[in-house]
């Protein structure tokens, strides 16, 4: 299983949902680490080390729609990502309210 690397405040996370034509129309998520306070991002940090586990390493089937989490940060002097696909019917309630309401609450 993939590990959460550390995330600075130079960490960006993209969240888009994949699959299905209503996915199509909608934009991607961008949650820029350095506009958030380091409480928000370790609740951001909570969610994307929950997802871990849901990760399917398969591309959707057919209709069946996931959501693409893509993150990116420095490690060792250089920009590294992590991609995660989080089938809908796995995704905790975080992640939907998340992608729901683009923002953290």
């Amino acid at each position: 299983m993939k590990e959460l690397p550390p995330l600075g405040s130079d960490a960006t996370v993209r969240l888009s949902r994949q699959g299905g034509v209503t996915a199509m129309l909608s934009r991607p998520r961008e949650i820029e680490f350095a506009r958030y306070n380091p409480d928000e991002r370790e609740q951001i940090c909570s969610l994307l080390k929950g997802c871990l586990p849901l990760t399917s390493s398969e591309p959707g089937r057919g209709d069946q729609r996931f959501y693409q989490i893509e993150v990116r940060f420095r490690q060792d002097d250089r920009d590294d990502q992590l991609m995660l696909q989080v089938p809908e019917d796995r995704a905790p309630g975080e992640l939907v309210r998340l992608w729901d309401k683009g923002l953290v609450s």
